[in-house]
Formats: C-alpha cells, structure tokens, sequence
C-alpha cells in the first residue's frame, strides 16, 4: 500500500553533469532531473536507472546518495562491476549523457520523529543512502537534538569513501561521531580495525536506548541485525535496513 509520505514514484530523464571517481572502481555522479517535471524524493530512497541494449530494456536500482536539494539534482555512487552490463555503463558516461529513471522508490528513510540516538552503520557503497540521511540530518537549519554515530567498514586506508567529507561534518557537529574501521588495514593506519560488527559490540552493548541504520551486503547487515536483536535486545521497530546482493 503507497505511503501517503512519500513522493509518488514517476518517470524522468537527467542529465548527467559532474563524474568524480572515488576509488580505482568506485564512481561518483551527480545528476540534474531534465524532464518528467520535479523530481522530489526522502533521503535513503532509491532509483531505477534504465537503459535500452540491443531491444531489450535494463533496469538497476541504485540508492541515492544525497538529500533532496533545491535544484532537484541528486547523486549516486557505484562501483564498476567486471563485466557488468550497466554499472560499467554508467562509470563511463561522459558529463551531459541522458539517462531515464524512475523512482523514487523505497522505504529506508529515517523515521520521524527522531526521539533516540541513530548509529548508522554501513560498508562498501552501502555508505550511499546513509550520506544522504546525514545530509539532512546535519542541513543548515536542521536542529538535532541526539548523537549519532557511523560506524563505516571497508577493506583498506583508501576505500574510506567520502572520508574527507565524514570528517569535516564530524569536525563542525558536536553531535556526530564519524568512526571508519578497516578490515585490511597497513600498519601505520592509527584508526580502527576489524569489521563493524565489532566497533558495535565495542562501542553499544548493553544499550538499548538507538535506532539503528544499516544499508550494505546481505551478510553484514543479517549479522548485524542478529546482534541487535538477539545480543542487544532492541525492538525490530528500532532496526531499519538495505541489503545489496
């Protein structure tokens, strides 16, 4: 049944208009809706992106990494996968390429109103909603009363995507708490290490006063909801997730 909440979903073009890439396989775009009227969406939502090949048409969904904007602009961010039809489609596309979509669709939004901490926990490109929600969360104007904490496992010092960014909000927010842990880490890294499943146990045991937000591949987020449940013992309405396969 829709959710009277949220923007309908519709069909649209943009226009692609800034690439940056993060990683060695990790792409930033940044679009601008160009047909379809206004594209109005909730930070967390998703988007089919569409593309027609040989006659047949392709779809993918992809999270969309930022919050509403004025101009209606929104951003994704991928990684290339070998021999992918459409995410090696997208990464190549050149500043002004035309894609359709539809959306928004989804229902990994934060929910309102926000009356606990939020521990935002992500790996991987799984970090693309959960930039989004902060965004708004941390939105000039916005006025957040509670602590929230990102918790952000990837592999190795250089995958920490939007890092500088991560640590410029933690850096002006008192209120945000921005902890990357790598799995791979070099020796000289003097950050966290191991998975974020342990930076959780480490940091929130024995508490069950959060709402927790986890967006990442199938495994880690069933682990993790695992330990919230059953090791923490917080209520399933306090749990919300995205699993990517």
């Amino acid at each position: 049944m829709p959710n009277p909440n949220l923007p309908a979903p519709g069909k649209y073009r943009a226009a692609l208009r800034r690439a940056l890439s993060l990683t060695e396989t990790t792409k930033h775009l940044e679009w601008e809706t160009v047909e379809g009227g206004r594209f109005d969406f909730v930070a967390g939502q998703f988007v089919s992106m569409t593309r027609v090949r040989d006659g047949d048409e392709h779809t993918r969904a992809y999270s969309l990494a930022s919050a509403p904007r004025a101009d209606a602009g929104f951003d994704l961010c991928l990684n290339r996968v070998p021999g992918g039809l459409f995410s090696n489609y997208l990464c190549d596309l050149a500043p002004g390429a035309i894609v359709d979509f539809s959306g928004p669709h989804g229902f990994f939004i934060l929910r309102q109103p926000i009356e606990r901490d939020l521990v935002f926990i992500a790996t991987g490109t799984g970090i693309a909603p959960i930039r989004g929600m902060l965004e708004a969360l941390f939105a000039p104007g916005a006025a957040l009363d509670r602590e929230a904490w990102l918790l952000f496992g990837v592999r190795y010092r250089e995958t920490i995507l939007y890092r500088e960014e991560f640590e410029r909000l933690a850096a002006r927010e008192p209120r945000f708490h921005f902890v990357p842990t790598l799995s791979r880490a070099a020796s000289d890294w003097t950050g966290e290490r191991g998975h974020v499943q342990e930076q959780l146990r480490a940091r929130f045991a024995g508490r069950r006063d959060f709402d927790a937000y986890v967006c990442g591949l199938k495994a880690m987020v069933d682990d993790v909801r695992k330990i919230l449940k059953e090791g923490f013992g917080l209520d399933r309405r306090q749990i919300h997730y995205e699993k990517y396969d």
